[in-house]
C-alpha cells in the first residue's frame, strides 16, 4: 500500500488566467496562424504516471465563477472552463484508473440572479462529472437559502462540517466515505472561522472550524478509511492549525492560496498531511496519484485545463440551458437595473460620423465594431449574457455587468449602441452632439473638453486605465497598451 509520508515529485507549468464569462472567439481566427502546442506552453502532464494507480484524487476549488473562459484573447491561449474540466476526467476514467473528484467550494462569487443561476448550473455539472464531495465557500453561502437548498439537494453531493443552513443543516451530511477501487476515502468540509465573518446570512448558522472536527474526526475514524481528505475553505495558515490538531488526515485542500497551484505539495510543519493548493478560477486541477510503491507512494500533477482539453458536449448542453435561461429572464428578470452614467446619455457612435468622419471610419475596421455581433455568432449566442455584453456593447459598466440609462438594451431596441462603440472609452455623447448642432459655443468648448478627447487630451495611463477596464486580466492576458492602440489609433 502508498505510504503518505513521502514527499511528492511536481512539473512546473505556466500561468494564464482566464475570465469567467462563456467561451466566446472574439474574431474570426487567422487560418495562417499557427495554433500554439498546449504542450509546448503548458509542458507534458503524468510523464511518470507510468502505472495504473490504486486511487487518483482529483481536486479543485475556488471556480469564482468562472464558468467558462472567455476566448476574447483566443481560447487556445487560456486555461480552464466546466467542459474541459470534464473531458479530462473522462479521460481518466478512460484509462481505467479509479477517480474521485472532490471539490472545496468557493464555486461562485458576486450576487443575484446570475449568481444564482451559475451555482446550480455549476453544481449540475459537478454532478455530472461524478464529483463525491464538494464542500461551501463564503460566497456561496451568501445566496439565498432557497436558490442554495435547490442546487444542493438536487446535486446530493455536498458536505459541510460546520456550516449549516437553517438550525440542523436540513440533512446536508457532514462527511462522505466511498469506495474508490480498493481503496477506501473519508472526506469532511469545513468553513474557517475567519471565512465566517465574511458570511452574513440569517439563514446559515456556523460551528467553529475546530470544535466540528472534534465532532467528525472520531466517526470518521469508524469509518476505518484509506485515506482521510479534508476540504477547508481556508487559508493554508488556517488549515495547518487546524491539521495540527488532526493529524488524521492525509490531503487538505486549501482555499486563499496562490492564483497558481505551486510546484508541489508541502507537507503540514511538524505532521504528515500534505496541504494542497488549486489556484484560483478553475484554470487548474490537481491530481494526486495513490501507489503501492514504497519510493513513491503518491504522485502530484498540476493539470492546466488548457485546449489540449476538446470541449465536453455534455456541458455544452449545460451552458445552452445556462443562456436560454439568461435570455428568458431578461436584463429585469435578472435583477438590473440601469443607472444615471455622470457623463449624461448616448447617442451611438454613427452620431459621431458627422464630425469625425475618418476616425469613425477607422472604428468600423476594428474588431470593437463587431463586438456585439461575435457573441451571436457564439455556440451557444450569449448577446443576453450580462458578463459578455457589458464589454460587448456600448454603454454598460464592464466591470459591475450593469447598463447605464440610454445604454444598449437588444439588437432591435438600440441597434446603434451595438458594437464597443466611441462613447465606451470617450463618455456618452447625446449632450456634445446636441450642442455642436446649436450655437453656443462656450458649452461646445465645455462638453468636447468634458469627454476627453483619447488621442489628444488625455494622459498615456488614463487612456490604458480605460482599455483595461475590458482588456482586464481575465479577458486579455497578454494585453500590451502600444500594441494594442496601433491597431486601432485614430
Amino acid at each position: 500500500m502508498f505510504n503518505p509520508t513521502r514527499a511528492i515529485p511536481a512539473l512546473s507549468l505556466v500561468y494564464l488566467v482566464f475570465s469567467s464569462y462563456p467561451a466566446v472567439q472574439a474574431a474570426p481566427p487567422d487560418k495562417a496562424a499557427k495554433r500554439p502546442d498546449p504542450v509546448e506552453q503548458n509542458g507534458p502532464i503524468f510523464q511518470d504516471w507510468t502505472t495504473k494507480p490504486e486511487l487518483v484524487l482529483v481536486l479543485t476549488g475556488e471556480q469564482l465563477g468562472y464558468i467558462e473562459p472567455c476566448g476574447c484573447a483566443g481560447l487556445e491561449n487560456q486555461k480552464g472552463g466546466l467542459r474541459r474540466r470534464h473531458t479530462f476526467l473522462k479521460q481518466l476514467a478512460k484509462k481505467g484508473w479509479p477517480v474521485m473528484a472532490l471539490d472545496n467550494g468557493g464555486l461562485i462569487r458576486r450576487f443575484g440572479v446570475e449568481a444564482e443561476i451559475k451555482y446550480r448550473k455549476t453544481a449540475e455539472g459537478l454532478k455530472l462529472m461524478d464529483y463525491k464531495a464538494v464542500g461551501f465557500g463564503t460566497d456561496d453561502l451568501k445566496l439565498p437559502a432557497g436558490a442554495l437548498l435547490s442546487a444542493v439537494f438536487d446535486a446530493d453531493i455536498f458536505i459541510s462540517g460546520n456550516a449549516m443552513l437553517f438550525d440542523d443543516g436540513v440533512g446536508i451530511p457532514r462527511f462522505r466515505t466511498a469506495q474508490i477501487g480498493g481503496m477506501k476515502v473519508g472526506v469532511t468540509a469545513v468553513v474557517s472561522d475567519r471565512s465566517q465573518k465574511q458570511v452574513s446570512n440569517k439563514d446559515v448558522k456556523f460551528m467553529p472550524a475546530a470544535k466540528a472536527l472534534d465532532e467528525i474526526v472520531p466517526d470518521l475514524k469508524k469509518a476505518k478509511c484509506d485515506v482521510y481528505v479534508l476540504l477547508a475553505y481556508a487559508t493554508p495558515e488556517e488549515t495547518t492549525e487546524l491539521v495540527q490538531k488532526h493529524p488524521l488526515f492525509n490531503v487538505a485542500v486549501v482555499a486563499h492560496g496562490a492564483d497558481e497551484p505551486p510546484h508541489e505539495a508541502e507537507k503540514v510543519k511538524g505532521g504528515e498531511t500534505f496541504l494542497v493548493e488549486v489556484g484560483h478560477k478553475g484554470m487548474y486541477a490537481i491530481a494526486l496519484g495513490f501507489y503501492d510503491d514504497k519510493k513513491t507512494p503518491i504522485r502530484y500533477q498540476r493539470v492546466p485545463l488548457d485546449h489540449r482539453f476538446t470541449d465536453s458536449h455534455e456541458i455544452d448542453e449545460l451552458m445552452v440551458g445556462y443562456q436560454d435561461e439568461l435570455k428568458e429572464l431578461g436584463w429585469s428578470g435578472l435583477g438590473l437595473r440601469a443607472a444615471p452614467h455622470p457623463g449624461g446619455k448616448f447617442a451611438g457612435s454613427k452620431s459621431c460620423a458627422g464630425c469625425h468622419q475618418n476616425e469613425y471610419d477607422i472604428w468600423k475596421k476594428t474588431p470593437h465594431a463587431l463586438a456585439t455581433e461575435t457573441l451571436l455568432h457564439a455556440k451557444p449566442p450569449r448577446q443576453f449574457d450580462p458578463e459578455c455584453i457589458s464589454c460587448h456593447s456600448t454603454g454598460w459598466n464592464p466591470q459591475e455587468y450593469f447598463p447605464y440609462k440610454s445604454g444598449f438594451e437588444s439588437l432591435k431596441g438600440t441597434p446603434l449602441l451595438a458594437g464597443n462603440g466611441c462613447e465606451n472609452c470617450h463618455g456618452p455623447g447625446a449632450e456634445h452632439v446636441a450642442a455642436e448642432r446649436g450655437k453656443d459655443q462656450s458649452l461646445q468648448r465645455k462638453l468636447r473638453e468634458a469627454l476627453g478627447h483619447t488621442a489628444t487630451g488625455a494622459t498615456k495611463e488614463a487612456q490604458r486605465d480605460a482599455c483595461m477596464r475590458c482588456h482586464d486580466l481575465d479577458n486579455s492576458p497578454k494585453f500590451d497598451f502600444d500594441a494594442y492602440w496601433k491597431k486601432v489609433k485614430h
